[in-house]
């Protein structure tokens, strides 16, 4: 249980935090920079922030859940159902960032 309950930990904050920053960061660059306006200015990166801020708040969520599944292994409750769990919030919050940024990426 503790492998998949750690790759979910691990990757739920890595992107939370590093990840949604560097992607925002660039992101966000390249809309300011090919739009010559700000996020408060214009539309398109207007639209791009706010794809950039949701896949924040959902890794976010992501996080917290990864960390309810880590008390829960931590009193040993259902471990068949936390590997599982834990397997499948990796891959959502994968996939979360990867839609998110393109979504963003593709509004401006």
């Amino acid at each position: 249980m503790r492998g998949p309950l750690r790759l979910a930990l691990a990757v739920t904050l890595l992107l939370a935090t590093f990840g949604s920053f560097a992607a925002a960061f660039g992101g966000m660059t390249a809309c300011t920079s090919e739009n010559s306006c700000s996020v408060t200015d214009c539309a398109p990166c207007a639209t791009a922030n706010d794809w950039f801020m949701a896949g924040w708040a959902g890794q976010g969520l992501l996080l917290l859940a990864a960390g309810a599944l880590a008390l829960l292994a931590g009193r040993r409750i259902r471990p068949p159902a936390i590997r599982v769990t834990a397997m499948w919030l990796t891959a959502l919050s994968l996939t979360l960032f990867a839609v998110t940024t393109v979504l963003a990426q593709r509004s401006f």
